[in-house]
């Protein structure tokens, strides 16, 4: 079936200028293959030249950032052009802080007054901490219009100690957006581009990209030409991301050859999340091929890794790709519009939970390093506050003692049983357990996207 498989060189100096307008290369500002704002880290004066390069920075890069923010937000990691874990802020009082945490924008001191006339102080803080720096730093004063006496500091750092922590529904609230559709696929076909010339520069440079080049840097031809709708039988980004566990720590491109669509077809992949297919080239008629490009977030500033595969035509073709132009704008926006709907209100909770049970995860391993009763209550119980929370976001109904008992009837027993004194770290504690988890998930009815 293959006439060709295999992983790639770095081949991006053969090129020795700009593929956008042909300035000589290097460039003394070097270039992200995948935007440094998505989490990507590595860079190369081989791509494009200096002003090709900063005439994307000001519209075209942005274009990502309402959803490049909901999952660095939730997953608690934050790009190059980050200085800290973006925070997502919403309408009203509050924001979202890293892990999808409801926070205050500022303290809420207010006097409610009572049917009889009294007025009861209604104090809301984010923290025991914040209301202590309230009274120190001033705010307590301000509130009452006077220094306050000693005996009023200590009173109230006495209601602040007796204080119940309230916890509110950590999931976003309404958000509003204006999505710019033209510069995320012109985004897109930048970074595919970027992708071709580092692994198949030859490419880079035939006129049938052109036009992708022509749109992607001057913003040339109507967008919507390039921007099409995708349905993959198979993706090697998926594909890959399940086997290899990358999820939301990983960028990734496609291209597809498809003899029998006459096209090249690029597929940008950022952050596991969020999926832009854009028309490389037209009047396409050699070989049946796929390139797999992907590279990690972790901020190692390695090389992406490539994988090529070239078909046999008469073999074996590419019908795993069914390719359709959007119908028209209004439908096209509120394509977008519920795609950016389901990544916030949906996969952006379940992400925030998700990687709040692996942290915990890894906090019980790391205390003590093997199984006990104290560490599987706790794996339990972290478990149990997943469904419960993963319940809410759905709005499906569960019982906790049920989900309790069911977690130890489908694998947690065995921990008790047969696996006490084990690394807690071992695999098969660590299979077992994710697969009581899927099991009562699965009877829960707390079916995920």
């Amino acid at each position: 079936m293959f006439t060709r498989f295999e992983k790639l060189p770095i081949r991006v100096s053969e090129l020795k200028t700009c593929f956008y307008c042909g300035n000589s290369l290097p460039a003394t500002a070097k270039e992200h293959i995948f935007n440094s704002s998505w989490g990507g880290s590595h860079k190369t004066g081989d791509l494009i030249c200096n002003e090709c390069n900063i005439s994307f920075s000001t519209q075209t890069d942005p274009a990502f950032s309402v959803y490049i923010e909901a999952v660095m937000n939730a997953w608690s990691f934050k790009g190059e052009r980050h200085k800290d874990v973006p925070k997502i802020i919403l309408k009203g009082d509050y924001f979202l802080e890293k892990g999808g945490m409801l926070k205050l924008k500022q303290a809420i001191i207010e006097d409610e007054i009572q049917s009889d006339g009294t007025v009861n102080p209604h104090l809301v803080f984010n923290s025991r901490s914040q209301a202590k720096h309230w009274i120190e730093e001033g705010g307590m004063a301000t509130w009452l219009g006077r220094l306050p006496s000693a005996e009023e500091q200590k009173y109230f750092k006495e209601l602040i100690k007796q204080a119940t922590p309230y916890a509110l529904d950590a999931r976003p609230q309404q958000f509003s957006s204006r999505l710019n559709l033209r510069e995320q696929y012109r985004s897109s076909a930048h970074t595919i581009l970027k992708c071709l010339k580092f692994y198949l520069p030859e490419w880079v440079s035939s006129d049938l990209t052109k036009p992708a080049q022509q749109f992607a840097r001057y913003d040339q031809g109507d967008w919507r030409f390039f921007a099409v709708n995708v349905e993959q039988l198979f993706s090697i980004a998926e594909h890959a991301a399940s086997k290899l566990g990358l999820g939301v720590h990983h960028n990734s491109v496609e291209v597809y050859w498809c003899s029998h669509l006459k096209m090249v077809i690029g597929v940008l992949t950022i952050l596991h999340r969020v999926k832009r297919t854009v028309v490389i080239a037209q009047n396409y008629s050699g070989p049946d091929a796929i390139l797999y490009v992907a590279e990690d977030t972790h901020g190692s500033k390695k090389p992406p890794q490539a994988l090529f595969a070239e078909f046999d035509s008469k073999q074996f073709s590419l019908p795993l790709l069914g390719v359709q132009y959007f119908a028209s704008l209004p439908k096209m926006e509120q394509f977008f519009y519920n795609e950016l709907r389901v990544l916030v209100t949906l996969y952006y909770p379940i992400d925030a939970i998700t990687a709040r049970l692996i942290e915990g995860i890894k906090a019980v391993n790391e205390k003590p390093p093997r199984i006990n009763e104290t560490a599987i209550e706790e794996y339990v119980n972290l478990f149990l506050e997943f469904i419960s929370n993963l319940s809410k976001i759905l709005g499906v109904p569960i019982d906790p003692d049920r989900a309790r008992t069911k977690l130890f009837e489908y694998g947690f027993s065995s921990l008790v049983n047969q696996y006490i004194g084990r690394t807690c770290t071992d695999l098969d504690i660590t299979d077992l357990m994710v697969k009581a988890l899927d099991h009562v998930m699965k009877d829960c009815n707390l079916n995920t996207p």
